[in-house]
């Protein structure tokens, strides 16, 4: 199958989800009678008939290979069951012991197929337990969760591309339980939790942590757990391949889109020349943004439990990387989306869940043009003149966008305190 065919597959998979979405939101009175009673056999239904049955159809029936990220996953499992050590013997961008795990399956089934199966039953883990915390909250979690799975996004995303994104929701999501539990030593789980996550996912998710710091009553005792965790990790990773584990690091020095430098690129170009070598400046600068943002969000609401906030918090942070990192891609989405879907989407009101899937569908198409177009940078007006790269330039201005509408979402609700009042 070619990739042009794929892309509109996915598009027309996109728009077919969305229709399936309104017609699930109207039966809301029927969702609620099955929260009480059948959570269980709708959210495993949901989950064979838009995960299972779709990964038996398009890698077992039609035989196709998987696409994205996974075959660079699968080149890293390999390694790992043929005895290499991560960044000596094979690349990795992600943590140390994340190649490891997702050698996992394909130590049962040697095949790059079983990675995928098992991110979407990761995924699935993951979606239960969220629904499993809001339920007691929210009477339309059972809805949201079977809304989630199709999500155009999280299908393409997790389906066809094999993203581990969602995990970062997934420590999360174990962070804020534990905070729920109002135990006066969450602070120790909280850094157990953190050093977990920089060990198995990417280091990415340190992002969070200032935010977090803030938030909590005894950062040094978080701060304590985490580098009693990850300090002799350090010390053995260097022990072993020296300066090599700095490698998940280099992977942020290149420029991706859409973001807020690339949109904002042709207006820079006009002053100043932005080279491959000087993105370590333009990262920087993202960084600061997408550090102050959820550390203000979480002083001026400082006087709330931590709680009350730390998925609104982890919203901000995410959607902050997404615009102000010239490094992020779109794909990020998944990290924080089913955060977003139970946290601040009221599905009553049209427009909100328009625009969700308008960014869905937008995450979609926009990676796919620009790779389809050479991967343009646009550093001249100029450039325009091309209609082609006009349209995709323009999908970046809708894609950040929609991600500066979610982060303005949120900050109304962790800020001001605006939920979406649905109990």
């Amino acid at each position: 199958m070619t990739i042009i065919t794929v892309f509109y597959l996915k598009l027309l998979i996109s728009f077919v989800l969305s229709a399936a979405i309104f017609v699930i939101i109207n039966k809301s009175e029927l969702f609620a009678k099955w929260q009480n009673k059948g959570d269980k056999t709708v959210i495993i239904s949901s989950f064979i008939l838009s995960r299972f049955i779709p990964w038996v159809v398009i890698f077992v029936i039609a035989n196709e290979d998987p696409r994205g990220d996974i075959p660079f996953f699968f080149y890293k499992a390999e390694a790992v069951i043929k005895g290499g050590f991560v960044y000596r013997d094979f690349w990795s961008y992600h943590a140390p012991l994340y190649a490891y795990i997702i050698s996992l399956p394909v130590w049962i089934w040697y095949n790059s197929k079983a990675i995928v199966l098992f991110m979407i039953l990761t995924e699935g883990a993951i979606l239960w337990l969220t629904y499993d915390t809001y339920k007691a909250r929210n009477p339309k979690a059972l809805q949201l969760a079977v809304i989630y799975f199709l999500l155009p996004a999280s299908f393409v995303n997790t389906l066809i591309g094999g993203q581990e994104e969602v995990w970062f929701w997934g420590i999360a999501l174990l962070m804020w339980r534990l905070t729920l539990k109002k135990n006066e030593n969450y602070e120790v789980g909280l850094g157990l939790l953190f050093a977990i996550a920089l060990l198995t996912i990417k280091i990415t998710f340190v992002l969070l942590l200032p935010a977090v710091l803030v938030m909590v009553r005894k950062p040094w005792k978080m701060l304590a757990v985490m580098a009693a965790i990850g300090l002799p990790v350090i010390a053995l990773l260097y022990w072993k391949i020296g300066t090599l584990f700095l490698m998940p690091i280099q992977h942020t020095e290149q420029l991706m889109t859409p973001n807020l430098f690339s949109v904002s690129r042709p207006f820079i170009e006009t002053f100043v020349h932005i080279s491959e070598k000087k993105s370590t400046m333009v990262n920087w600068l993202g960084l600061l943004f997408t550090v102050f943002i959820p550390v203000f969000m979480a002083v001026k609401a400082k006087k709330r439990h931590i709680s009350e906030i730390l998925p609104g918090i982890f919203i901000a942070c995410f959607s902050s990387m997404v615009i102000f990192q010239a490094s992020a891609i779109s794909a990020y989405l998944i990290a924080f989306l089913m955060t977003v879907l139970f946290e601040i989407i009221d599905i009553r009101k049209t427009w909100p869940m328009l625009i969700l899937l308008c960014i869905n569908v937008l995450t979609i198409a926009q990676p796919f043009v620009w790779v389809y177009l050479k991967q343009p940078a646009y550093t001249s007006f100029s450039m325009f003149s091309n209609p082609h790269f006009l349209f995709e330039y323009i999908l970046q201005i809708l894609n950040v966008a929609g991600f500066a509408w979610i982060l303005y979402k949120v900050y109304q609700h962790v800020v001001y305190g605006k939920s979406k009042q649905l109990i």
